[in-house]
């Protein structure tokens, strides 16, 4: 049993540090028109060496039929038996302003129950958006970053074989054109990462070039262009993308439980704490003893006697309790100091992360910590 435990001293800051460092308009920011929608089809993979779907996905067995038809061939449901096929959703996105014939990946992810996708070929596959109207077609060699063996009830596996990509697998077939100018008439200019301070700043560095702009919240700046024809307004925000703007960065930790995976600034601070960590063995072993009462004649009853066997049980606890291992740091401690501390004295990443957040719960972190 391992207890942990934090205490904080008697100062702490109330005000979150935060890093500021200039960069590019576009790489912090979006023009609201200019966005990624969502695609998805049914499709089937074939030339699969025995590791399709079974008999038992009455779709996929469907799907062929429906599949052979097309080319004239009419086969009863009954009459296929092949594992060479699966059947499988094919997903991708599509980018503002695409236009007819530009290539895209396709991700390609089994429904049934096949066992691998290794080897196979997205048959043509129509890709909707939500809207029900198909904006590209999909088909290609499959790529699967892992694999599966089976022989003899033996099994060997690497990542997920019945999950895969075409490289550039899908076709445009539908222009996906978004607008420059809002309903408003002005171009809207959306924040990857909300902040009030780094929206300011956006509007006054846009304000430089003779625009009018205004933040309207933490995450959208608007601006007013003196010409609304299209090549004027490209030119302009091709200005305004080539800003180098002041931009705040908020003090994350990103941990998640699952995998044991800590991501952290290098300068996100930490206040003054002490950390103070022990581990505790209780042992406890019950041994059990027969207890004889003296002048006992085996086979032969005496009267008057109350004796009797009985049985004895015999305890023993030890408790095993290891020194504490305590480390102190200072105010301007980080959380890269304060990681590699704890590994230091032998914490695993498990702890490290209770601990982690027990420092957050205290107020003794000057950021933001993010549980996944």
């Amino acid at each position: 049993m391992q207890a942990a435990l934090i205490a904080a001293t008697c100062f702490f800051t109330v005000n979150a540090f935060a890093a500021e460092t200039y960069v590019r308009l576009k790489d912090i920011a979006r023009i609201e028109g200019d966005r990624d929608n969502a695609l998805i089809g049914y499709g089937l993979v074939v030339g699969l060496a025995g590791s399709g779907d079974s008999r038992r996905s009455k779709s996929t067995i469907r799907s062929i039929s429906n599949t052979l038809r097309e080319f004239g061939l009419i086969v009863a449901d009954d009459d296929i038996n092949s594992r060479n096929v699966a059947a499988v959703m094919v997903t991708s996105e599509v980018g503002s302003f695409s236009e007819r014939g530009d290539r895209i990946d396709v991700a390609v992810s089994a429904i049934g129950d096949a066992r691998s996708l290794i080897g196979g070929t997205l048959l043509l596959t129509p890709l909707e958006a939500i809207d029900g109207k198909t904006y590209a077609v999909a088909q290609g060699q499959i790529s699967v970053g892992g694999y599966k063996f089976e022989q003899f009830g033996n099994t060997e596996q690497k990542n997920h074989p019945t999950v895969g990509i075409v490289p550039k697998g899908g076709t445009i077939e539908r222009e996906n054109t978004g607008y420059l100018v809002n309903k408003n008439g002005k171009v809207g200019i959306v924040l990857r990462e909300a902040d009030f301070g780094t929206a300011i700043n956006i509007a006054d560095a846009i304000s430089t070039l003779g625009y009018q702009a205004e933040a309207i919240h933490s995450g959208k700046v608007e601006v007013s262009l003196p010409a609304t024809n299209r090549n004027a307004v490209v030119r302009a925000i091709a200005s305004m993308e080539s800003l180098n703007v002041l931009a705040s960065q908020k003090a994350l930790i990103i941990v998640n439980e699952r995998t044991g995976t800590i991501v952290s600034g290098g300068d996100v601070q930490v206040n003054s704490l002490t950390i103070a960590h022990g581990n505790l063995e209780l042992s406890i072993r019950t041994q059990y003893s027969v207890s004889q009462p003296q002048d006992v004649i085996i086979g032969r009853h005496i009267e008057g006697n109350n004796s009797k066997t009985v049985v004895v049980p015999d305890t023993n606890i030890s408790v095993k309790d290891d020194n504490a291992k305590v480390a102190h740091f200072s105010q301007t401690t980080t959380i890269f100091t304060l990681v590699s501390e704890l590994r230091r004295l032998g914490l695993s990443t498990r702890d490290i992360i209770v601990i982690l957040q027990a420092a957050d719960k205290a107020g003794a972190i000057n950021g933001k910590l993010i549980l996944q």
